[in-house]
């Protein structure tokens, strides 16, 4: 039987399954005439050449590949920390290891040649020096692999070169303790099961944020510790407790180690946003998307943002040239969002509002009509730049951007980022336009809402089913909708995030208030009664 999850299409990993399926068959069948046999011969062949060259280059030197590779499985064994299954807080000085090796004297100046011509007999262990100094200024010590205890089980070349040069071969320790291993192997020493340790988690400015499975829980506290001591810039270490709230989208959390302070400061697409990471939401893992979407904005374009949060795609859009109306529901995502504003200094192309995201939609598209209508394009003033004691007037007129023109009737973009619940709010959208007079003609939005779905065979087909629910719009025509579904991440191994982008359809701003829904939405509504 093959198995295959390669991909987030079930007719795709279907081919790729009965691929591999064909080759394995093939390999049992035809041996090495197959085609996957015939693979591993040049694999072998290219394998034995590289050998050949190698040798060649260092003078016959050189070891066979299963030398090499069970010197590497020795030593990887040797150097692993010490075992201290159980332990549940952290003892640092429980991790310290000595080991007795071989080390060659040589004259400091002859390190060089002499590591070349023993490629094979020195001590190979990552993060750790093999040449040390000695007790003379004049000398080094080569340290030599574990395996060599004296001069009679060094190799050929190794005792060649000690005659010929009267080097001589000493005793040596090599000393390791905590600062030594990585936060995994530390882990894998301490853990019950050996086989994985929970080193992950996000990075949110200096705080690392976990998410531990149940079966850690007794162990989250020196879990915790030893990332802090193997992460340099981190200072707080926290554990995520529940699910994040729907309404506020935070969570509670545990300190595991360091400072409990919570209060971040990130840099992403060349803005800076500093919030409290304990009342807000915040994903560093959404830095690509935060770009691809603030690019899809034109200079002179108008955003609005419905769940703003602490302003990811508010900030970057507005620095792009655009003119965002921000809002979001939380009072501390609204307070940072304003700071953010400020601080990176556009205040002018930004305004926010902190109110439920139906109203914030329905007020903000009547407002700006009305505000358009009166006043006709809006202009965005360059963002103030720091000035320099050394720039003369003249050089800073030449640097000043000119002013940029915003000419939408409505807004061009709307960014729903809540995808537990956006495709709900575009219900919102019914009607948007049906007070207008027939003369204003506004531009017809693109809405893109951030959605889950559980869906893996047909993902596109399930997010603008469910939008043409919400929207109250006939779901059987779903393809006749100008939209797209961008791949976002994968949240769960049966659970995605995606993006859906669609335009506004003329049928639904328009639609009267006292219009019948279509029978999909009739049907939505008695169900969920």
């Amino acid at each position: 039987m093959v198995i295959c999850q390669d991909t987030r299409y079930l007719q795709q990993n279907r081919k790729i399954a009965r691929k591999r399926l064909t080759e394995k068959l093939d390999l049992l069948f035809n041996g090495e005439q197959s085609k996957a046999g015939k693979k591993i011969q040049k694999l072998q062949a290219r394998k034995h050449k590289q050998r050949q060259r190698s040798k060649k280059k260092y003078g016959g030197v050189s070891e066979d590949a299963d030398k090499l590779e069970a010197q590497e499985t020795t030593l990887f064994a040797m150097f692993k920390p010490p075992v201290h299954r159980g332990m549940k807080e952290l003892d640092r000085a429980a991790f310290s290891l000595i080991v007795p090796v071989m080390a060659l004297r040589v004259p400091t100046q002859s390190v060089g040649p002499a590591k070349q011509k023993l490629m094979t007999d020195i001590l190979k262990v990552p993060k750790l020096r093999n040449v040390v100094n000695d007790t003379t200024d004049t000398n080094k010590l080569i340290l030599l692999d574990p395996a060599i205890t004296s001069p009679v089980s060094a190799s050929p070349a190794l005792q060649s070169l000690m005659q010929e040069n009267k080097w001589e071969m000493v005793a040596h320790k090599v000393t390791l303790d905590y600062s030594h291993w990585s936060a995994d192997e530390i882990l894998k020493a301490v853990l019950p099961d050996a086989s994985e340790a929970p080193t992950s988690y996000e990075q949110i400015g200096h705080i690392a944020h976990m998410n531990l499975r149940t079966q850690y829980h007794e162990y989250r506290k020196l879990i915790g510790q030893v990332i802090l001591d193997k992460s340099p810039t981190v200072r707080t270490v926290v554990n995520k407790l529940d699910t994040i709230d729907n309404t506020f989208r935070n969570f509670q959390m545990e300190v595991l180690a360091g400072e409990p302070e919570f209060v971040a400061r990130v840099r992403e697409n060349e803005c800076v946003f500093e919030f409290d990471y304990s009342k807000v939401y915040w994903n560093s893992r959404l830095q690509d998307e935060h770009e691809r979407m603030v690019k899809r904005f034109d200079k002179g374009s108008s955003i609005c943002d419905v769940m703003a949060g602490v302003g990811p795609f508010t900030v970057p859009a507005a620095k792009r040239g655009c003119l965002v109306w921000a809002n979001d529901l939380n009072p501390a995502s609204h307070e940072a969002l304003v700071n953010n504003v400020q601080r990176n200094k556009v205040q002018g192309r930004v305004r926010t509002y902190n109110m439920d995201g139906r109203e914030f939609i329905r007020q903000a598209f009547a407002d700006y009509i009305k505000q358009t209508g009166e006043t006709g394009a809006t202009k965005l003033e360059p963002i103030p730049k720091s000035t320099s004691a050394s720039k003369s007037k003249k050089d800073e007129k030449k640097e000043e951007e000119p002013a940029i023109e915003v000419r939408s009737r409505s807004f061009d973009h709307v960014v729903m980022n809540l995808p537990a619940i956006a495709l709900e709010f575009l219900d919102a959208f019914r009607g948007i336009f049906s007070s207008l007079d027939k003369a204003v003609q506004p531009n017809l939005p693109f809405i893109h809402a951030h959605c889950f779905t559980k869906c893996l065979d047909a993902p596109e087909r399930d997010i603008l089913q469910r939008a043409c629910r919400a929207l109250g719009y006939p779901e059987d025509q779903y393809t006749e909708l100008e939209a797209t579904a961008h791949f976002v991440r994968r949240v769960a191994p049966n659970k995605d995030m995606y993006c859906l982008s669609l335009r506004l359809p003329s049928s639904i701003a328009y639609a009267k208030p006292d219009e019948p829904e279509d029978a999909t939405a009739k049907k939505r509504k008695i169900d969920e009664q």
